[in-house]
């Protein structure tokens, strides 16, 4: 039988280890209640008001009391940033069929499983998250040259442990807008290990016509999409710098309160002087910033390109754009290739190809991203073929 087959033990080396990993990941109540709840632990029998080490050492105990410590893990395992060691753990063989219990009073029903299945599980996800994160075209025709940063800052946000907010920062054209779709991707392809659903709601002042957006506008507007209702009606008569503290604390306890809202992406998109008053930027920011210290729970927080009047929020991860370089485009055109024939095509082919693209429309440095990447695709889908 494997570790987890045995009853934990907090006082072996192994135990000690498993306890202080869990808990330099996931050291707030909220997250270890998620996994716990992902992996059917009954949690009125854990005391949560404690110091992450022994929280983790009574839920870890506990799961193995009501026999599901091997599902914990298997919920742990799914969380694109968990240590390889729990994934290792999840899908370890066993010859001992994980016994089924009852559900608990107000407890959703999950079936055992048994060795082939928690391995082809596991398996599974991570086939499917490898190639989330590694797809050259998103859905069948949305081209995504390089990226390489976008795609390990997104992948650092899944999960109850995921990272909360992101700024991504370049010039125009630099290709800000495909954060947006690359996130919505993600959304629609993920594995969710707290088995919730995952809502994407753009702000978009980037094509915004007109008087730039306001503060109470904006609020509103956030309002709508966290908690499904519009922000309060504060003092006509208050500074927009207040209305910002006033709504950035009321959406906080309303979080708080809440308690069980699914997990939403805010996206700021095109947010500057030109847009939005300064006021506005800085509710952005705030909320950036409430974010990345988990003050709104399950809420991110991604802004793309931002006038700041205030410094980077802290705990905050951040991208500065850069454009593709010829590399990048090769990188693109060999995933390309792979995923439409089934096999790597060799070097001459990819600079073949290559060639073709540079011949047909100047050097990659010189061209906009919003071309490129359809010339691109364009030029792979007439000499590869489609995607299957």
């Amino acid at each position: 039988m494997g570790y987890l087959d045995h009853q934990f033990d907090p006082g072996t080396p192994a135990g000690q280890y498993v306890v202080e990993r869990l808990g330099s990941r996931y050291f707030e109540k909220q997250p270890i209640q998620e996994l716990a709840l992902a992996a059917g632990v009954q949690r009125d029998q854990i005391f949560w008001d404690q110091k992450a080490s022994q929280l983790w050492i009574d839920v870890l105990e506990t799961a193995w009391k009501q026999q599901r410590l091997r599902l914990l893990f298997i919920a742990i395992s799914q969380d694109a940033g968990a240590d390889r060691i729990f994934q290792e753990l999840a899908a370890e063989p066993t010859d001992h069929e994980v016994v089924e219990i009852p559900p608990q009073s107000g407890q959703s029903h999950q079936p055992a499983a048994g060795a082939a299945a928690v391995a082809g599980a596991v398996v599974a996800v991570a086939d499917a998250v490898g190639a989330m994160f590694t797809a050259a075209v998103l859905w069948d025709d949305v081209p995504l040259i390089d990226r390489t940063d976008l795609r390990g800052n997104v992948q650092r946000m899944l999960g109850p442990g995921g990272r909360r907010a992101l700024l991504v920062n370049g010039p125009s054209g630099a290709g800000k807008t495909y954060t947006r779709q690359f996130i919505r991707y993600v959304s629609e392809n993920a594995v969710p290990p707290h088995g919730t659903t995952t809502r994407v709601s753009p702000v978009d002042a980037s094509r915004r016509a007109g008087s730039p957006i306001d503060v109470r506008e904006l609020a509103d507007t956030v309002a709508r999409f966290v908690v499904g209702e519009p922000a309060p009606n504060f003092d006509p008569t208050a500074q927009p710098q207040t209305v910002v503290w006033l709504f950035k604390d009321w959406l906080v306890a309303e979080v708080a309160a809440k308690g069980d809202l699914q997990d939403c992406w805010l996206v700021f998109d095109g947010f500057e002087r030109r847009t939005a008053t300064a006021a506005a930027l800085q509710l952005v920011m705030e909320l950036a910033q409430s974010a990345a210290v988990r003050d709104l729970g399950r809420v991110r927080v991604i802004v793309l390109g931002y006038d700041d009047p205030l410094s980077e929020p802290d705990q905050a991860l951040v991208e500065p754009l850069r454009h593709p370089g010829d590399d990048d485009v090769k990188s693109f055109i060999r995933a390309y290739a792979t995923r439409a024939q089934g096999i790597p095509p060799d070097a001459d082919a990819v600079d073949a190809v290559f060639d073709e693209l540079v011949s047909d429309g100047g050097p990659v440095a010189t061209r906009p991203l919003v071309e490129l990447g359809p010339s691109a695709f364009a030029l792979c889908l007439d000499v590869f073929g489609p995607l299957p």
